[in-house]
């Protein structure tokens, strides 16, 4: 991928340096040659610790393992992170790292894309010096990483020689970066310095960081870690503590910025490059010898190093498992503690995911300003009235994670959170949540943990919305086998096993095929079929019903145009359309690209809808239903009465049609037969003038009920079953109006 061109800001005061006839070797790797340029004329003539530079160059990673293999003394390694590939770079750290060995050479990552590699996976595996974004090195800032980076290299290079002191102060600057956070850090550098100069492990450390006070000397400094009688002192401000002889020895280290030594104590002065001050004290004298000085400022070099890589982390782990938005942990954070829980194996832990009923049309109405908001007052209400006994993290979105023990997270008590409304602004805001919720014991880690939640959470969304839902085995196995059915129907559809049958649809009152609906079938590899009741709400839940039915319009559509001209009179052709489907942006263009294709035109088309699309935003729908009936397009509610109806909501929107479900005319053939709903659905049609079709009509019985109460027009196995299209054709040409038919209505038998 390639990176923009590096370029360096003039800087005034850039620092003079000692002249020497020695050259210190920097090698660039970069795949853009501006890079190289701009790096040599930035700092080309500059003296680096009293030394000029010489540069070598590499223009990708194995280039630059070649030259690395040969050219030895290398003093800083400029690596831009991505190059040939996104993890070129790193790559080549563990390689010069690890194959090659080479741990004296100094290495500074540069990206011109920040986000593209893992800064603290990469400063915490391996030894890299500094981590900058080529947009803030500015020549001076260049040179000042570079220093940092040489002199750092120029001393590892001086213990090799002399060996004195070497392991040690590896080991200490090796133990220290890894270290997360000023206060592990602090407590690290006491055990370190402590060993390397042989005292008692008795001290402690003053932090000040880069945003502390200006007054006093004083002011700012704060004890960050302590030990041995010093332990009382911790997290006290230096001018609290009531020891003026410590409590001097640490101004007079801050102000002259130096090692100051007596003869019961010895103080030592850090600095960061991000002006952080550290000023550790350790209640023993030590004897300076000549020796011990290059030793401590060796340390010192590492330990600036290791104090701006904690800074850095720090910083990389307050975005890492910080929700910034409710102020607290995050999904990461969240995970991190039941991995703690699970280490400890403690009994009786649960984990709950929570999840704000309908939140995204509430987002939607309101704004994401006010979402926002409310999602901040669901996490304050959280904290303040369950945090003090659990683990609670802000997961994504609307969704919250409660960990802790069951008792103190039963369904009830985590659902009476939300019984009184959230006040934003001048507006209350009424809110129900949904509960998934998996236990630890016996789980091997928090990511199948946190899966198991969230199986539950989406299966109480489904079912039990407002509800509760715990994990069980029989979810895993059915989520199991849902993903299998959903590779199975993308791998069926793309190799064509799916394809479309059609069911006549007869006039009750002649007895003539008045149009077909087309419906999608499913048979695969091992020639079984799988019922449209099972892939169809899978294709719905993962989008690919659009794909789906983009491909029915069109393939119905076709057959409705032949149809059209075999019969030489129009046939309707009706296919069903999901909610999803019909919410889609590009549905009213997928509609004008199947008739265009089929060259049908829009009257020969029938959508089915299912009265849960009608309960959508009822503006928006009535809205596209008119412009679809505007173009010609007929609409028929599908499976009516079997969902939630609303009257109101029928009379409003333009549709042509209702139809009785077939679980309604199965009851027609009972003895007498239960005729109460459909009777009530033909009285409705015919009252808002709407043509009612009945499906799965079966016996001749019921065709004479429907055609007595003027039901227009009705479908099932009486007729036909569902027909291929070879079949379609052939049934068509032996097809004859029943008997029946040639009777006027009568009473039913």
């Amino acid at each position: 991928m390639t990176e923009k061109p590096m370029f360096f800001a003039e800087e005034q005061d850039a620092p003079a340096l000692d002249p020497s006839s020695q050259r210190w070797r920097i090698l660039i790797i970069d795949d853009e040659r501006d890079v190289h340029e701009a790096t040599e004329l930035a700092i080309g003539r500059e003296r680096v610790c009293g030394r000029p530079i010489e540069f070598l160059h590499a223009y990708n990673a194995l280039q630059a393992s070649e030259l690395l293999r040969t050219q030895h003394d290398i003093a800083v390694i400029l690596l831009d992170v991505v190059m040939e590939s996104e993890s070129a770079g790193l790559e080549l750290v563990r390689i010069i790292r690890e194959e090659l060995s080479i741990q004296a050479s100094r290495i500074v990552l540069r990206t011109g894309q920040p986000g593209y590699a893992p800064e603290l996976e990469a400063i915490t595996r391996y030894e890299i010096n500094d981590y900058k974004s080529k947009s803030e090195l500015t020549r001076n800032k260049l040179v000042t990483s570079l220093t940092t980076a040489i002199r750092s290299y120029a001393q590892i290079r001086a213990l090799e020689i002399s060996k004195k002191g070497l392991e040690t102060i590896i080991r200490a600057s090796r133990a220290l970066i890894y270290l997360h956070g000023y206060q592990e850090f602090a407590n690290g550098l006491i055990i370190q310095l402590t060993g390397l100069l042989g005292v008692h492990e008795e001290g402690l450390v003053c932090a000040k960081r880069k945003e502390g006070h200006e007054g006093n000397a004083e002011e700012g400094f704060k004890v960050i870690a302590a030990a041995g009688k010093c332990h009382a002192l911790i997290d006290q401000d230096l001018g609290q503590i009531d020891n003026p002889r410590l409590v001097n020895a640490i101004i007079e280290a801050a102000q002259s910025k130096q090692f100051t030594f007596s003869a019961d104590y010895t103080c030592l002065y850090f600095e960061a490059p991000d002006q952080s001050e550290l000023v550790v004290y350790l209640a023993s004298g030590i004897e300076v010898a000549p020796e011990l000085i290059p030793l401590l400022e060796m340390f010192s070099t590492n330990i600036a190093a290791c104090m701006d890589n904690v800074a850095l982390l720090e910083r990389q782990h307050i975005f890492a498992y910080h929700d910034a938005l409710c102020d607290l942990p995050n999904r990461l954070s969240f995970l991190q503690s039941i991995d703690d829980y699970l280490k400890r194996n403690t009994a009786g832990l649960v984990a709950v995911l929570i999840d704000i009923d309908h939140f995204s049309q509430l987002n939607d109405t309101l704004g994401t300003e006010t979402g926002d908001e409310i999602i901040r007052a669901v996490g304050q209400r959280l904290k303040e009235q369950m945090g003090h006994h659990l683990c609670l993290a802000r997961i994504s979105g609307d969704s919250f994670g409660l960990l802790g023990l069951g008792s103190n997270l039963s369904p009830m008590l985590v659902k009476g959170v939300f019984e009184y409304p959230f006040c934003i602004g001048d507006h209350s805001h009424t809110l129900s949540i949904t509960q998934g919720r998996a236990a630890l014991m016996g789980q091997r880690s928090s990511a199948d943990v946190l899966a198991q939640a969230s199986m539950a959470l989406k299966r109480a969304k489904l079912t039990l919305r407002g509800g509760s839902q715990e994990f069980h085995a029989d979810l895993l196995k059915e989520t199991e086998n849902r993903v299998q059915l959903l590779q199975n129907l993308r791998r069926s559809f793309s190799e064509e096993r799916l394809y479309m049958v059609y069911q006549p649809k007869i006039e009750l009152t002649t007895g003539a095929v008045s149009g077909f609906e087309a419906l999608m079938r499913w048979k695969r590899e091992d020639g079984q079929f799988v019922p449209p009741l099972e892939f169809i709400p899978i294709a719905e839940s993962s989008g690919m019903i659009v794909a789906l039915g983009e491909w029915a319009l069109r393939t119905a559509l076709i057959e409705a145009v032949l149809l059209t001209k075999r019969l030489k009179q129009p046939i309707t052709m009706a296919v069903n359309v999901s909610v999803v489907q019909f919410a889609h942006p590009g549905f009213r263009q997928v509609l004008s690209s199947a008739l265009e294709a089929a060259d049908a035109t829009p009257d020969l088309l029938e959508l089915e809808v299912t009265e849960s699309v009608a309960m959508q935003d009822i503006s928006k729908v009535r809205s596209q239903l008119e412009a679809l009936r505007d173009l010609g397009i007929r609409i028929s509610i599908d499976d009516f009465g079997t969902g939630f109806s609303s009257l109101t909501y029928l009379e409003n929107l333009p549709v042509n049609a209702l139809k009785i479900d077939k679980s309604f005319v199965d009851r027609l053939r009972e003895t007498p037969p239960e005729d109460r709903i459909p009777e009530t659905i033909l009285h409705l049609g015919h009252v808002l003038k709407l043509e009612v079709i009945a499906e799965g009509v079966e016996t001749e019985a019921q065709v004479h009920w429907l055609r007595n109460r003027n039901c227009q027009q009705a479908q099932g196995y009486f007729f036909s079953p569902p027909l291929t299209r070879d079949q379609l054709y052939h049934w068509l040409t032996d097809y004859q109006v029943a008997d029946l038919f040639k009777q006027p209505p009568g009473d039913p038998l």
